[in-house]
């Protein structure tokens, strides 16, 4: 079950995609969900920052498409 991850943005609630959510969560591992460094992976793949959506898909898509690195 995934629950759903809402963030401001300008003024309105916007639900972030759940590749984003899973790719933040790999990358940003010992960061908690409330972290700014967990809110600007969240934000800068949601291409608040001027960046390509499409270049920011395919990085996550090639990330994924590897085995995961087990961290402990």
């Amino acid at each position: 079950m995934t629950v759903p991850f809402i963030i401001e943005q300008d003024f309105k609630q916007v639900e972030v995609p759940q590749e984003i959510l899973y790719y933040c969560d790999h990358t940003t591992y010992d960061a908690d969900r409330e972290d700014l460094r967990y809110l600007d992976c969240v934000y800068m793949n949601l291409g608040y920052y001027g960046n390509d959506p499409k270049i920011l898909k395919r990085m996550r898509q090639e990330f994924f498409s590897k085995p995961l690195p087990i961290f402990e």
